[in-house]
């Protein structure tokens, strides 16, 4: 069944810095098997009934293993529509409508693990890496976490007295700030962190082995995430040890159009979805996604282009092109799995399923 949406009472707010706040919820016993997650997933909040039709997601900053509130923590973003409300308008005890925990931005922490963790966080992209690394402290006890984060300013950094706290308890800890101005009462790195920046944050905190045996997660701008990329490829970083959990994706891939003719004819296709099945046309240059909330069947969607995987759908036949993919796992591509809001049915006879 696809993943539906379920009002929450929100139980506690805590201002974070000047222009970040956690958001926790209240989850009901009948909703905690549904609301249970992994580190790092994110949730997606609806602000329908406040007259914002908008939608949001994002990454769960508590761990389930660590912790027992569930929360986000959402930086308010200038001219944005939901992110300023939830910053400044929102109130202990209002009512949200939230959908289940989703994403692959996690890994398997099992007590015998004994592995080196880098992590590469930019502004609010702190939120589930944090929830990784307070898990990945409290069960494997030997493996080594380090975490390269980078900020406009001292002010600006988020959980700055969590992660104080968690490098004084845990040994296996290393935290690198790099701020883009100088701090003369914080010591950290300063400049941005361009692909040479990384290389040398890299070199002078990991030896050779452990830069290319560690697991990296990256989490932040989509520039920031280019520079990291480009530094780990240089430094001869498989990328079976890299995950990304992307804020946008790059422009050139929402703008790619196929080169099939056929994506010039409206096409019909088969939707099942909630238990039913739908006959829907898809117009030319539409995406599956747009065509669905046009007709009405309420798909499931957040970002709506290609940074999260809450619109993911299963293609039972027919063949569907991608602008973009990235928040797909390669193994859910192998199986058929498409984003539904980057894609374009380009054979007759398409039918995808979001209950799979």
């Amino acid at each position: 069944m696809a993943i539906q949406f379920h009002d929450l009472k929100v139980s506690k707010l805590i201002r974070r810095t000047k222009d970040a706040v956690s958001v926790y919820f209240e989850i009901t016993d009948e909703l905690k098997e549904q609301f249970s997650y992994k580190p790092g997933q994110y949730i997606t909040i609806k602000l329908d009934a406040q007259g914002i039709n908008q939608r949001r997601a994002y990454s769960l900053s508590t761990s389930p293993i660590a912790d027992s509130d569930f929360g986000v923590t959402v930086k308010e973003v200038r001219g944005g529509k939901v992110s300023p409300w939830l910053n400044n308008v929102l109130k202990v005890g209002q009512i949200l409508q939230v959908m289940p925990p989703l994403g692959n931005f996690t890994t398997d922490i099992n007590q015998n693990n004994s592995k080196n963790y880098v992590f590469f966080a930019g502004g609010s992209g702190i939120t589930p890496i944090l929830s990784l690394i307070k898990s990945i402290l409290l069960v494997e006890k030997e493996s080594t976490c380090t975490l390269i984060y980078a900020n406009r300013d001292f002010e600006s950094i988020i959980f700055k007295s969590e992660l104080d706290e968690l490098a004084s308890n845990n040994k296996n800890l290393k935290i690198i700030h790099i701020l883009d101005e100088a701090d003369s009462n914080f010591v950290c790195e300063v400049g941005l962190l361009k692909a040479d920046k990384c290389r040398e944050i890299l070199k002078n905190n990991l030896d050779s082995f452990d830069i290319q045996n560690s697991e990296y997660f990256l989490c932040g701008p989509g520039g920031l995430m280019s520079q990291i990329e480009i530094s780990l490829d240089e430094l001869q970083v498989e990328k079976k040890f890299i995950h990304k959990e992307s804020f946008t994706v790059d422009i050139e891939e929402t703008t790619k159009t196929s080169d099939s003719s056929s994506t010039n004819e409206t096409k019909k296709i088969k939707v099942h979805i909630y238990g039913e099945e739908h006959e829907i046309e898809v117009k030319p240059d539409e995406t599956i996604l747009a065509a669905g909330i046009r007709q009405s069947l309420d798909p499931p969607f957040s970002c709506q282009i290609g940074a999260c995987a809450t619109c993911q759908a299963k293609v039972l036949k027919g063949e569907v092109e991608m602008e973009a993919d990235d928040a797909l796992m390669e193994e859910d591509k192998i199986d058929g799995y498409v984003l539904t809001c980057t894609a374009h049915p380009v054979s007759d006879g398409v039918e995808i399923d979001y209950d799979y």
